[in-house]
């Protein structure tokens, strides 16, 4: 068999775990999902999900990560420099992202939200990191990497607000959140 063939094979098995696990979050809670139900789901054996995943925890991780991944770089595909728009479009990308994911995985949604913020916060950082790196190049990477830390905690700690206690738009809400950050700046808010 050629290695092409196995590849395939490969990636399809993956995806046919990928897609039972999202089957399964859509109707049962994340804590209460097993692997054997991941497996029956999937058509597979337990080894065979193994070859794929440590356990549904490094399955979570990298589902999340790749639907992130996907959308926050469609939508940084004109912002890849760092800039208040390329803040304004993770802050998006990532209100989309929530809304897709509660909307998709009602029942488990609850369960996996620390899992979520910190695979959010950590991809964040990250991406803001890189940016940071390409357009201060001069800079130290310490400060560079703290800077990035407090942005990451900052979009991903709005778009927590936005989602829990606003009845605003993703883009009123930054709006209004990025008025109000300039007024406290220059000791304007009332």
């Amino acid at each position: 068999m050629t290695e092409e063939n196995t590849d395939l094979r490969s990636i399809r098995t993956r995806k046919f775990i990928i897609d039972s696990f999202i089957e399964l979050l859509e109707k049962k809670d994340f804590n209460s999902i097993t692997i054997s139900d991941i497996t029956t789901g999937a058509m597979i054996n337990r080894a065979t999900f193994y070859r794929h995943f440590l356990d549904k925890y490094d399955l979570l991780e990298k589902v999340i990560k790749e639907d992130l991944l996907e959308n926050v770089l469609k939508e940084l595909s004109n912002n890849e420099e760092f800039s208040e728009e390329m803040l304004k479009s993770l802050f998006l990308s990532i209100t989309t992202f929530h809304m897709s994911l509660s909307t998709r995985c009602q029942r488990s949604y609850h369960d996996m939200s620390v899992n979520i913020e910190a695979i959010l916060k950590k991809e964040l950082e990250q991406i803001i990191f890189q940016s940071l790196l390409k357009k201060y190049q001069d800079e130290s990477i310490e400060k560079l990497r703290m800077n990035s830390t407090m942005l990451s905690w900052m979009v991903y700690g709005a778009s927590i607000d936005w989602k829990e206690n606003s009845n605003k738009s993703p883009e009123e809400y930054l709006e209004d959140a990025s008025l109000s950050i300039r007024q406290l700046l220059k000791n304007e808010i009332v």
